[in-house]
């Protein structure tokens, strides 16, 4: 009978050892298709950034071209307001 119970033991053990490695496995394979879907999308938010603030710089430049005088008196408006605020200060 304990010959019998020791050779249950060692299947259980066995099976057991076999399960964690499956679960290890699964685990890896789990990490590592999050780590590349992270780096894609922190990829494509860096691409996103970029584009938008190529964008802006864009309109701003057409904006200050089409508008010279208006761009002029907001940036005078602008360094008066910096002026007394730093005076203040």
């Amino acid at each position: 009978m304990n010959a019998a119970i020791t050779k249950d033991l060692g299947e259980t053990q066995d099976d057991l050892s076999h399960q964690l490695e499956v679960l290890r496995a699964d685990v890896s394979k789990l990490v590592s298709t999050l780590s590349d879907d992270l780096s894609e999308g922190m990829g494509k938010a860096g691409r996103q950034v970029r584009q938008t603030g190529q964008d802006a710089r864009t309109t701003a430049t057409n904006t200050v071209l089409d508008h010279p005088l208006s761009a002029v008196g907001i940036a005078v408006g602008v360094g008066i307001l910096l002026g007394m605020i730093a005076r203040k200060g």
